[in-house]
């Protein structure tokens, strides 16, 4: 494959809603640059992006996508991205990587919720971006008023490059505002290319004293200001079109290859051993540094390691060093991507989105770097995964592999996670959301034949006392030879809450012999832990054993553990026992059109409003502390209050009490269930 030089190279990512033509462009963008020979469409599976069988099956993309295409002596790599809230980790791992992004509006519906995600991680990463308006061949499209919105929501630097010519089903083209001229629209384009002249002498200090004193600009002081206010996102172009007619999608094509940056135009900046910054040099012939963004698990090379080369050249078959997890490792073949299609190259060079194979010990987010060039790239931050089930393999065979699959699962999506609840001693998956946990367990049964069952997680209950009580356990049995006699008189009194268990020894007169003292602690513990009104483990108790008595044949190291366990049960009743919640701190980042509906929500949950404060342009930031038992589905409830357009973090805060009425139909539940024989 023709090598390319690094300035003549973009890289740029496909976001935006779903459903807004993603898929179809980057389909469009291909055949038009002669990688396929057809066009494939959604509805018939035949796609180069989306070949996953889940994505067929359900006609949508579900994970990011690498692809190539050479345009006019400009190598462009291309990410498709999925336009789901729930998947928006694959935004977040690959945005950091990119050096443009192109966000998709749909022109019947205007902004969405991808369209807001798309834009804040642009932002947070100073991406240059343009965003495309699709669809303009539709009844009920309307370009001018999505432009309008675009530039109201997201600023006056969003300018348009093209305008159409025509409407709805009669849309013949769009015109460069630049380049075209068309009678049709004389008009409407200077009076365009006029706000464009303004919007570029406004992005440089230096264009615009000029501007102010001559009131025009050279063409090429206009040219250089377009290309800097597009690389430092001062200006974010608009074009527009239709991609299932192929309108507007070479203009777009052009743009990015004419005034998108290069690798060798992005400041990199990595930390050395000491942790000091360090200002890369970006190179072809530079030492390697890279950085991973994905793994994918492929059914005919095994496992493929999705990596940025930041500066360097790394050739196939050569040694080089994992800085984040302080390891060597050796290439295995080097791939460009097209779908599913690898194409094997010698090397890849600065900007370059490859793949490899083989490697052992690297993982998503680690830095790569020619030996003796540890410097470490930023962490690649991922959003947090609130929405927890608790997971169940189906059979023993299950039950035996789940647990490998379920590493391999998130090997590739590092947004899912799965662990032990100690506190429920549930298996526990995390994910972003309903859809994307239910995509990763059909995967779980097509890719590694484990079939599980999911429910709510359980709440981690605890049970303590307010008050206190005296209490005598006697153990004694006689049942031919040795019997089993014990005997132990303990005072409970409450712990100062999350101070825990406390024993206290006030043995005197040997009444209990020295070495059943540790057994009574135990089997105090031991009762504990197994609960007393519902089940759950009992915390915050002061255990003081001040009396009992023993028998010189009878008295057994179990027969103390037992006696204890006796007066445990009945001491936790008579202490004024109840049940105590996870309360959870929670913080809730909405628009402020939904502050009423948050806040009667969290109040409903029995949650109490902490504070509010501004959080960015029309958002506010809700913090509060809830139940957690209240806000297991929370994930699910706020984005059908906002649209998808509210987000929340959550964190364990302290336990406090349960409300009587609350705790009396749990204590009920488990008293049937005992009663049952399923407790």
């Amino acid at each position: 494959m023709t090598k390319v030089d690094a300035s003549k190279l973009r890289n740029l990512g496909m976001l935006g809603h779903s459903g807004t033509g993603k898929t179809i462009l980057i389909e469009n963008l291909l055949h038009k640059a002669g990688k396929t020979s057809r066009l494939g469409r959604i509805e018939d599976g035949n796609t180069v992006g989306d070949y996953l069988e889940e994505e067929k099956q359900r006609q949508q993309t579900i994970s990011m996508k690498l692809m190539h295409l050479d345009w006019q002596g400009t190598r462009i790599h291309l990410v498709d991205h999925p336009g789901y809230a729930d998947f928006q980790g694959e935004i977040a791992a690959s945005t950091p990587v990119l050096d443009g992004v192109v966000i998709l509006v749909d022109a019947t519906t205007g902004i969405q919720v991808g369209t807001d995600i798309a834009f804040s991680y642009a932002e947070r990463y100073a991406t240059p971006r343009a965003f495309f308006i699709n669809k303009l061949d539709r009844d009920n499209a309307e370009y001018q008023q999505v432009v309008d919105q675009l530039r109201e929501t997201y600023g006056a630097q969003c300018v348009p490059f093209v305008y159409p010519v025509g409407k709805a089903a009669q849309l013949e083209k769009v015109v460069n505002i630049l380049k075209d001229n068309d009678a049709a629209v004389a008009d409407e384009v200077s009076a365009l290319k006029d706000s464009m002249v303004d919007a570029v002498a406004e992005s440089n200090d230096e264009l615009l004293e000029k501007y102010l004193e001559e009131g025009e600009l050279s063409e090429e002081e206009f040219s250089r200001g377009l290309q800097e206010g597009i690389q430092n996102g001062k200006l974010v172009p608009i074009f527009a079109g239709s991609v299932e007619r192929d309108i507007g999608v070479e203009e777009l094509l052009n743009a990015v290859a004419e005034y998108f940056p290069s690798p060798l135009d992005r400041n990199v900046v990595a930390k050395d051993k000491q942790g000091d910054e360090v200002e890369v040099s970006v190179t072809t012939d530079g030492p390697f540094l890279g950085q991973v963004f994905r793994s994918v698990v492929d059914p005919f090379v095994g496992q493929l390691t999705y990596f940025r080369v930041f500066s360097g050249t790394l050739k196939s078959d050569s040694e080089f060093l994992n800085v984040t997890r302080g390891v060597k490792e050796r290439t295995g073949k080097l791939y460009l991507m097209n779908g599913k299609e690898q194409v094997q190259v010698d090397s890849v060079g600065p900007g370059d989105l490859a793949a490899m194979t083989k490697l052992k010990n690297t993982h998503f987010g680690d830095t790569l770097a020619a030996p003796g060039n540890a410097l470490l790239l930023p962490e690649i931050e991922l959003p947090e995964s609130m929405v927890k089930l608790a997971i169940y393999p189906k059979s023993r065979a299950d039950e035996d592999k789940i647990g490998e699959a379920l590493n391999r699962l998130a090997e590739e999506d590092p947004t899912f996670s799965h662990y032990r609840d100690s506190a429920t001693n549930e298996h526990v998956i995390k994910g972003m959301g309903d859809l994307q946990l239910e995509i990763l367990l059909d995967r779980l049964k097509r890719k590694f034949n484990v079939e599980a069952e999911t429910q709510t997680p359980k709440v981690a209950f605890k049970e303590t006392i307010r008050g206190k009580a005296d209490v005598q356990g006697k153990h004694k049995k006689q049942s031919g030879g040795h019997g089993q006699y014990g005997d132990v008189y303990l005072r409970l009194s409450p712990n100062e809450r999350g101070a825990g268990y406390e024993f206290i020894d006030s043995i005197s007169g040997g009444v209990v012999p020295r070495q059943y003292i540790p057994h009574v602690d135990k089997g105090c513990q031991d009762a504990l832990d197994k609960g007393v009104i519902a089940g759950y483990p009992v915390v915050d108790v002061i255990v003081e054993l001040y009396y009992g008595s023993y028998h010189d044949v009878d008295s057994s190291e179990m027969a103390f553990k037992i006696a204890a366990s006796i007066a445990i049960q009945k001491g936790v009743k008579q202490a004024n026992p109840c049940l105590l919640e996870p309360v959870m701190y929670i913080e809730v980042l909405t628009p402020e059109e939904f502050m009423g509906d948050i806040t009667g929500a969290v109040n409903g949950k029995r949650g109490r409003i902490l504070g509010m404060e501004p959080s960015g342009p029309g958002r506010q930031l809700i913090k509060a502390h809830v139940p957690e038992a209240e806000i297991l589905r929370f994930s699910t409830e706020l984005r059908s209050m906002t649209g998808g357009r509210g987000s929340h973090t959550l964190r364990f805060d302290h336990y406090d009490e349960v409300p009587d009425q609350i705790a009396q139909g749990i204590i009920a539940e488990y008293e049937k269930k005992r009663a049952s024989g399923e407790g």
